[in-house]
């Protein structure tokens, strides 16, 4: 079949297939269970999977599939954690790492046009074999894809805190509408892809900003006993003259599973990170301020082998964690620095009252704003101990939202949230999805509508909520996935 035949059947499709390990593999996410979330799927398993290499071809799949009533998925690297990029409704996924080319590339002008599909390590790799670097990019890097990150949003990762969020990066994307027409948007005409998990259609390449590799990229790490003295240091480092690339707040267990285990002479309960880039003179007048911050709040410096470990390890640090246990139940919150102390507080006092795993990470989005993760780490066939992490995540959803946050990755298990806490991005959405996809065929059940209420939600965790408390109260609450420094009963206190 040529690219512009249209698709009669699609078992006569080379890019495309219906193997059942294909479609395992592309209907599910990092969570490990493709499955899982039931609840809100029709159906959780793909029926064809599609690898299509250029405009043409995901051009008259989505002709095909709008004429035949097929829901379409589109799928970048599968890291959100969030059913994203999972069917529930069955139908084709549409698996964009096949349309991964450096397109063209201009050093004049700082741009470089790529296919949606790449990979961010792997062209960042490219680039700095000529010099230069992407100013942004996520945590997840390691296997996210352009427009994956660029899909959920892309507000807080590496070099945002100085260079903006990744939609402040973008010039323009060719993107295929629902119904198969291609079209090159720009400026405001981008903004219904950002955050919106394909709803308005496939981006197939991205137009982005690239700068010259720096001169110097160097940092600091250190660890603090008192949560408020931590936040405290974050503050002021996210408003010095010269911002950071990456300013990150973690916890003593979240330290312990991602890197297996601390320097023998750790004694901290929280850690920050700090990285900056530039000229040389200019970094090291930063990292001067930046220890001055640290020392003035009482931190403790952290090795410098344990700072670089942590920088090296910047593309994956989000997956390592998901990869160290069995099963990761995750929250992401967009908030102001001044609200991370409740939350966090809340999670550990949660997590004691239930005697489950919790930890945390902050990445710093832009001066005033940053991501803050919080995890349940457990083992679904342990199934209290894992539905209480669940219970506690839904819990500081609402204390999040009565701070002035919001969710940082909606996909398909927040959506239930949007409804209700989010009315004005709801409308947004809606209208979005009512402009360029009426049938609500692509990536459906995703912002706009999902198949549990938010009364039954609340009830089923508020419920399991009692039952893990009285387990607690009988000693029949088994603990699992210890690490061997506890500190989740000082600091509920």
């Amino acid at each position: 079949m040529s690219e512009t035949e249209q698709i009669a059947k699609l078992s006569e499709v080379s890019w495309i297939s219906d193997l059942m390990s294909e479609r395992l593999s592309a209907s599910g996410d990092t969570t490990g269970i493709p499955y899982y979330h039931f609840r809100w799927k029709k159906k959780w398993l793909a029926d064809y999977v599609a690898w299509p290499k250029t405009n043409e071809q995901v051009s008259s799949i989505l002709k095909y599939a709008s004429k035949k009533k097929i829901p379409i998925v589109a799928r970048g690297g599968g890291t959100c954690y969030y059913g994203s990029a999972s069917p529930t409704r069955g139908g084709i996924v549409v698996d964009t790492k096949s349309m991964d080319c450096i397109l063209d590339i201009n050093k004049d002008e700082g741009w470089v046009r790529v296919g949606a599909g790449a990979v961010w390590e792997i062209l960042d790799n490219e680039l700095a074999k000529q010099g230069f670097t992407t100013p942004v990019k996520p945590q997840s890097g390691v296997a996210s894809t352009l427009a994956g990150w660029l899909s959920i949003g892309g507000k807080a990762g590496i070099g945002t805190p100085k260079y903006g969020s990744m939609v402040d990066n973008v010039f323009e994307m060719e993107v295929v509408r629902p119904d198969g027409t291609i079209e090159t948007v720009a400026g405001d005409e981008m903004l219904p892809f950002f955050g919106t998990v394909g709803i308005a259609g496939v981006v197939t390449s991205i137009k982005m900003k690239i700068i010259p590799v720096p001169e110097t990229t160097e940092g600091l790490m250190f660890a603090f006993q008192d949560l408020e003295r931590a936040i405290d240091a974050v503050n002021r480092l996210s408003k010095t003259k010269t911002p950071p690339i990456y300013l990150r707040l973690t916890d003593l267990e979240y330290e312990w599973r991602i890197q297996g285990g601390l320097p023998p002479e750790t004694t901290g309960l929280f850690f920050v990170l700090v990285t900056y880039s530039g000229e040389t003179a200019e970094v090291e007048e930063s990292l001067k301020t930046a220890r001055g911050i640290f020392e003035v709040a009482k931190g403790m410096e952290m090795q410098k082998s344990y700072y670089e470990k942590n920088w090296d390890d910047r593309f994956i640090v989000e997956m390592k964690l998901k990869l160290e246990v069995p099963t990761l139940s995750m929250q992401n919150f967009w908030i102001p620095l001044d609200h991370i102390g409740p939350i966090v507080k809340r999670m550990y006092k949660i997590a004691s009252k239930y005697r489950i795993n919790s930890c945390f990470y902050l990445v710093l989005g832009r001066p005033n704003k940053a991501r803050l993760c919080v995890f349940a780490p457990s083992d679904h066939r342990n199934w209290m101990h894992f539905m209480s992490g669940k219970s506690m995540l839904h819990k500081l959803v609402k204390t999040m939202y009565r701070g002035g946050g919001e969710l940082y990755t909606f996909g398909l298990q927040n959506t239930v949230y949007i409804k209700r806490y989010q009315k004005n991005d709801y409308k947004r959405f809606k209208e979005i999805r009512n402009k360029w996809d009426p049938d609500g065929l692509m990536n459906p059940d995703k912002l706009t509508r999902c198949n549990m209420s938010y009364t039954r939600l609340n009830l089923m965790f508020t419920m399991n909520g009692y039952f893990r408390r009285l387990q607690v109260v009988l000693r029949r609450a088994k603990n699992i996935l210890q690490i061997p420094v506890s500190y989740q009963e000082a600091m509920s206190r």
